[in-house]
């Protein structure tokens, strides 16, 4: 090859560099653009993603909600059959509101118990008052021990030679020991009004309910009557196919389900002895009105835990 050739072949070369570096540049110019089209595409399919998700989760509802409006029509179903078997001449209607005076002084009796009852510490209060004794009376203990660590140090200061390994193990020692003494009974301090306060409060609760022990006793035993009879007209109303009121099937259904009854029975009994307490009449819900502040705490933490467990059947 001659030095022309090699040179015209060189040319070619670089020529055709240059070119490639162009379509790169050109290429790197357009990249912004099919890059943010790119992520114009990804946004799409993000929203596509979270509708589609948003959708799921509406169907899952539906499918909870078409569940629970099945479960509700089969216990109909099953009630109306029942019903027709048994009743073909005339239905029986029990007023389960309709009871004996003496379970209305039951209710009386337990309503002031577990009344005094909630008035005094709960078992976690009671804990957490006795924790607090209970971390000062060891940062007590803990500046004692110190002290003595200290002084039995200083006992060694005084009957060794200065200077001597032993003499200078010593000082660190009491050194060390005065300074976690001092910071225990700096914990001791801190605590002290809390801990004085905590043994007031323990005190007082516990003259209260040596004063209140019978009231709540009473309360307790006539709580526990209270359930046994009204769980036991529940039970033969339901056996006996009778038609339960409004109120009750509202929140409850016309009968048990087929399985699992005691969850069920069990808030039955408990919505009817709320009812027979408060003497709430309403033909169409379960629990009332809605408690005012005037009508005692206590109240108003039954009917809100009633509300919960009877929607959390229904599910």
């Amino acid at each position: 090859m001659t030095e022309r050739d090699s040179d015209g072949s060189l040319g070619f070369e670089l020529r055709q560099l240059r070119t490639d570096l162009e379509d790169l540049a050109a290429a790197i110019n357009f990249l912004p653009t099919r890059l943010g089209r790119l992520d114009g595409q990804l946004g799409h399919i993000r929203r596509q993603l979270e509708r589609v998700e948003g959708r799921a989760a509406d169907v899952d509802r539906a499918l909870g909600e078409l569940g629970a409006v099945v479960k509700r029509l089969n216990a109909r179903v099953e009630w109306l059959e029942r019903h027709i078997r048994l009743h073909e001449a005339g239905t029986l209607v029990v007023e389960l509101d309709d009871v004996d005076p003496a379970l209305g002084s039951l209710a009386a009796i337990a309503e002031v118990g577990l009344a005094v009852r909630a008035g005094l510490l709960s078992p976690a209060e009671r804990s957490g008052l006795h924790t607090t004794i209970e971390a000062r009376a060891g940062a007590i203990d803990d500046r004692d021990a110190r002290l003595a660590e200290a002084l039995a140090a200083s006992e060694t200061i005084a009957g060794t030679a200065y200077g001597g390994s032993q003499h200078r193990e010593a000082i660190a020692a009491f050194r060390a020991a005065v300074e976690a003494m001092r910071a225990a009974a700096g914990r001791a301090d801190d605590l002290a009004a809390e801990a004085e306060e905590a043994e007031q409060r323990l005190a007082a609760d516990e003259e209260r309910l040596a004063l209140r022990a019978d009231v709540i006793a009473d309360g307790e035993r006539a709580w526990e009557a209270l359930l046994d009879h009204l769980r036991a007209r529940i039970a033969d109303a339901v056996g006996e196919g009778a038609l339960l009121p409004a109120w009750f099937t509202s929140a409850l259904g016309p009968i048990p389900p087929a399985e699992d009854t005691g969850p069920w029975m069990d808030a039955a009994t408990e919505l009817l002895a709320y009812r027979v307490t408060y003497e709430v009449t309403d033909p169409i819900l379960a629990l009332g009105p809605e408690p005012t502040g005037d009508e005692g705490g206590r109240r108003r933490g039954w009917h809100h835990r009633l509300r919960r467990r009877l929607r959390e059947l229904q599910r």
